[in-house]
């Protein structure tokens, strides 16, 4: 018989613990709650949604800014036995006009019967959907954390589920199409997590304190930091993205002053601490204690976290900790973790075999630097395909697919998209790797190729290579290519540059690098303010959105 719970009776676990959870919002403020006290509310919240009529099945939409209160409501909605479907707030997604299309598009793709957010967004959502092109009113009715509190009375406990009822619906981060609803079962996320804290995962272990700045409308956040540390249990402290983004030291003394030892975040977190955080304030902090230093949800750059590794260690941070990873929300989070610290294959370009259309390599460099993503999790699977799904030999580049309990039930009224994810049970991620000694190594995206006088570019490895440009802003490059029927692709690069860069200057320099590094010219530059450039929920570039927008002319207003 199955020891796997549901997210109501894992809840229900943890209450009988000492543990709990600490909440760290946008201003610093504080917050602090048990499990226990955690399962009396959402048990007060979901009796207020079941008195208003909604069933069992039904979705939610959530969108709640502050961490504490979108916890609180995140819970409220399981144990009425719905569905949570969470949002990106207005803060993290850029601008209002991009808050309001994602938003109005993922409440209504997933049929949502209410939502549950507050007195200051829900104006903007009834505005946004008022617009002529907007698709009419939203008919969901609106709720309140507060309001839904003063309510009738609390459930006895959470709704009876069953591991194959559906826990959540996680919009993908939408970096190359409008987001699609990715539905998972209880049985999806308990498998993803009992993956997660095993010997394979985090291995997890009496005295672990998680700390997480990542956003719980995302995957990550959600189940990688949240519901890991519902079901281990164990301690976690949330803090808010925006504060990271502010001051990244944030995440750090979080670490430092509550004794973190799992932490994740993506590539360019590690580069920002580095950038931001003042070598005098290395003294005040202690990362001895932060043993699992994972890394994912973009690509790993090897040479960002070892300068990382070296920037901390007179903070006690240990390079030994780093723990890269790969996943997607269609695998509900979780595919491999790569234990032993960081390893990265030196590979000659030339013995990387091509066995599929994708070619993950910079043409013209003698090496490539690749990060091991680790092995699949026990009862999981991963291979690599080429285009008749036929699999490859270790070191042939292809397609990455997976198999296993975590794997998602598909994209929620959308049967013909579920059928190009989902063959013979194996999830196809889109995502190009290969395999050696049994470790996965991650390659890049396979809509993302730029193709030119025949050769196969990969937009990340050029990226990569402009980073540390002088006057280019973190993170702030894209390179595509847009194709003309009957003509070559026109390669493209947009920079957003920091303030007092020299426009000449940076575009030669860009000019020069890709030339020295890729052996390909770039056809256009454009240097844009900071901000241009469109991105995810998760701080991944929408590589596909800015080429759209450029060709709309609305990329640079």
């Amino acid at each position: 018989m199955s020891s796997r719970k549901t997210i109501g009776e894992a809840l229900v676990a943890a209450a009988d613990t000492h543990f709990g959870l600490r909440f760290i919002e946008h201003d610093a403020t504080t917050k602090v709650t048990s499990y226990r006290d955690l399962l009396a509310d959402a048990l007060c919240i979901a009796g207020a949604l079941r008195a208003h009529g909604y069933t069992s099945g039904d979705r939610v939409a959530l969108v709640i800014p502050e961490v504490s209160r979108f916890v609180h409501a995140f819970f409220g909605i399981v144990a009425a036995g719905l569905v949570p479907v969470p949002l990106c707030p207005p803060a993290q997604a850029g601008d209002v006009a991009t808050f309001a299309k994602q938003s109005l598009h993922i409440i209504r793709a997933s049929r949502a019967v209410a939502v549950l957010t507050t007195d200051d967004v829900a104006p903007l959502l009834h505005a946004s959907a008022g617009h002529p092109d907007a698709g009419g009113p939203l008919s969901q009715t609106f709720h309140t954390l507060d309001q839904l509190r003063t309510g009738d009375a609390p459930l006895a406990s959470p709704a009876a589920l069953t591991l194959d009822d559906i826990a959540l619906l996680q919009f993908t981060s939408g970096s190359t199409a409008l987001p699609k609803g990715v539905v998972l079962s209880h049985g999806n996320i308990a498998a993803n997590v009992e993956a997660i804290l095993g010997p394979s995962g985090l291995d997890a272990r009496a005295g672990d304190v998680a700390v997480s700045w990542l956003p719980l409308y995302h995957d990550m956040g959600l189940i990688g930091m949240l519901l890991s540390s519902l079901y281990a249990p164990a301690d976690a402290v949330l803090m808010s993205q925006v504060l990271f983004l502010k001051r990244p030291s944030a995440w750090l003394n979080a670490i430092s002053t509550w004794g973190g030892t799992v932490s994740y975040a993506p590539n360019f977190a590690y580069e920002l601490c580095r950038r931001r955080v003042k070598s005098s304030q290395l003294a005040a902090l202690d990362l001895s204690r932060w043993r699992v230093a994972g890394c994912g949800a973009e690509p790993i750059r090897p040479d960002t976290l070892m300068q990382f590794a070296d920037y901390f260690a007179p903070a006690g941070f240990a390079a030994t900790s780093f723990l890269p990873s790969y996943g997607l929300a269609e695998h509900s989070l979780a595919v491999s973790f790569a234990h032993g610290g960081l390893d990265v294959d030196v590979v000659d370009a030339e013995l990387l075999v091509q066995e599929s259309r994708a070619v993950p390599v910079v043409n013209g460099a003698a090496s490539l630097r690749i990060v091991r993503c680790g092995e699949p999790f026990p009862g999981h699977a991963i291979r690599i395909v080429d285009e008749a799904f036929n699999e490859l030999p270790e070191r042939h580049v292809g397609s990455i697919v997976a198999a296993g309990p975590s794997v998602m039930q598909g994209y929620f009224e959308q049967p013909a998209a579920t059928a190009g994810a989902l063959r013979d049970g194996w999830l196809q991620t889109g995502d190009l790797g290969y395999m050696a000694n049994g470790s996965l190594y991650l390659c890049g995206r396979t809509k993302d190729l730029i193709i030119r006088q025949g050769r196969k570019y990969h937009p990340p490895d050029i990226e990569s290579s402009l980073a540390d440009l002088q006057g280019v802003a973190l993170s702030g490059v894209v390179v595509f290519a847009i194709t003309t029927v009957g003509d070559t692709d026109e390669v493209v690069a947009v920079i957003e540059t920091r303030a007092g860069g020299r426009g000449p200057e940076i575009e030669e320099a860009v000019r020069r690098r890709v030339r020295e590094t890729a052996g390909l010219d770039i056809d256009r530059v454009i240097l844009t303010p900071p901000g241009t450039i469109p991105r995810t929920t998760s701080g991944k570039v929408r590589r596909s959105e800015t080429r759209e927008r450029l060709e709309a002319g609305t990329l640079v207003r």
